[in-house]
Formats: structure tokens, C-alpha cells, sequence
């Protein structure tokens, strides 16, 4: 995939996930559902920033 859109998307969704995490956290209501979206949103974000990275790096060719 060479869209850097669908990675800024990905982004964006860890971001969300996170922020619903943190409410959860704070809220104390479900702990578990707190720590999935903790979670889950860690690894979008891993998987945003890798893809930004992999793309560029890949797109780019060695010229003698």
C-alpha cells in the first residue's frame, strides 16, 4: 500500500482508542474494557507509525 491516508487513519484510530481507554481507567467502571483499549490502541499506533515508515522506506530506489 503506498496511501499514507490509511495509516493516518489508523493513527487517528489508536488515538481514539486510547482516549477511551484513559476514560475507562479514570471512570474505575471497567477496568477491563480500559485496559482493551489501551491496549488495542498501543498497537494501532505501532501499526500506523511501522506502515508510515515501511512505505517510505520501500518507495524509495537505489540509483547507481
Amino acid at each position: 500500500m503506498k496511501n499514507p491516508v490509511i495509516f493516518y487513519a489508523v493513527i487517528a484510530i489508536g488515538v481514539i482508542a486510547l482516549a477511551a481507554g484513559i476514560y475507562f481507567l479514570a471512570g474505575g467502571h471497567h477496568p477491563a474494557r480500559a485496559y482493551a483499549g489501551l491496549g488495542v490502541g498501543v498497537v494501532l499506533l505501532i501499526a500506523g507509525v511501522v506502515g508510515m515508515f515501511m512505505t517510505r522506506s520501500g518507495s524509495k530506489v537505489a540509483v547507481k
